[in-house]
């Protein structure tokens, strides 16, 4: 007898309610993971592989999230085969998609690449839109890591794009959400680019929409760029007034936002570039402990990449902590660990 390909609605129904909680700050990661473990076993007894590989999937994002990436990759290759065994070609693509992200957070580039395009060009003969606007921003993230600004916006531009095209009613949240992600990267892209009025604009909107959807990740992930936009302007542009000027007070808030969901990699990112921030505005001292806390927890998660960048810009900080030579810009991005449609 086959397997039924799809989750079964009521089961994905409890999945989609636990991940929600968690998302929001209202149930811990420690909780999150016992219940969706709990619900591993259940998928299992007897086998429902479509049911089993939904479960590692959310396992998956969540470690994800917290740049526990080896695990994440276990996850997700677990998913990848479950999903297989169902017939379920749509989610085992998804899969694809999020392997590559966590490569990608590893600094594993090239493995990272290969698996975004496979996602992507899977994705078309599928007709699947949001997996292949997934896989160009994230794509396009790992550009803007490697210091392509230009190739990086042609990517994520091509996603927003594509994004537009997701018009079925379960895929509303999903667009909304990946939407004021990649708003907040055009607004580090336009950073880098030099187009100071742009990334203002997108930085604002970006921190808008993220107060609209209201969770932790899209407001930590808008702040902290609304922090590296005000950092890197010339000169106090025209604000909403409920906008405050102060980058600290956008580093502060992303740190908190990403702390209220244990999102450690995300955190870390805020305050390694909360640390460059000090740096350009000559706070040295504050910078260089800041920079080694980031290092820190880069080590610790594997983030290889950034915890390589970390220590350069660390050996920066500390040289410029009395020196009057200006600082050099941000060579660390702020990337996103990939999420799958809540459907």
């Amino acid at each position: 007898m086959p397997f039924d390909p799809e989750p079964s609605p009521e089961f994905n129904a409890r999945l989609n309610e636990i991940f929600d909680a968690w998302e929001h700050g209202v149930l811990s990661f420690r909780d999150a993971s016992v219940q969706l473990e709990a619900m591993a076993t259940e998928a299992s007894e007897p086998a429902q592989p479509a049911n089993q590989g939904r479960v590692e999937l959310f396992l998956g994002i969540m470690q994800g999230y917290r740049a526990n990436l080896d695990a994440s990759i276990g996850h997700f290759e677990r998913a990848r085969g479950f999903f297989e065994q169902a017939g379920n070609r749509r989610r085992a693509i998804g899969c694809v998609l999020n392997l590559g992200e966590s490569y990608r957070l590893k600094g594993s580039f090239a493995r990272a690449r290969q698996l975004f395009r496979a996602a992507y060009d899977g994705a078309i003969t599928l007709k699947e839109v949001s997996t292949q606007a997934l896989a160009a921003f994230n794509e396009g993230q790992m550009l803007l890591s490697m210091g392509h600004p230009e190739s990086a916006r042609k990517s994520v531009e091509d996603a927003y794009r594509i994004s537009a095209l997701m018009i079925n009613e379960t895929d509303h949240e999903a667009r909304v959400e990946l939407q004021s992600d990649i708003i907040s990267v055009l607004a580090q892209i336009y950073l880098q680019l030099g187009d100071f009025a742009k990334a203002w604009e997108y930085s604002c909107d970006a921190l808008q929409r993220a107060r609209q959807i209201a969770q932790p990740l899209q407001l930590g992930i808008a702040h902290r760029a609304m922090g590296e936009v005000l950092t890197e302007l010339p000169e106090h542009p025209v604000t909403p007034t409920d906008i405050s000027l102060d980058p600290d007070d956008h580093f502060r808030l992303s740190t908190e936002s990403f702390q209220e969901i244990k999102a450690e990699g995300e955190m870390a990112r805020s305050v390694y570039t909360h640390a460059l921030s000090l740096t350009k505005r000559g706070k040295g001292l504050m910078a260089a402990r800041k920079m080694q806390q980031a290092m820190i927890i880069f080590t610790r998660l594997g983030m290889n990449d950034d915890a390589a960048k970390a220590a350069r810009a660390q050996i920066d900080v500390l040289a410029r902590a009395t020196s009057d030579t200006k600082p050099l810009r941000n060579p660390l991005s702020a990337p996103k660990p990939s999420n799958d449609a809540k459907t």
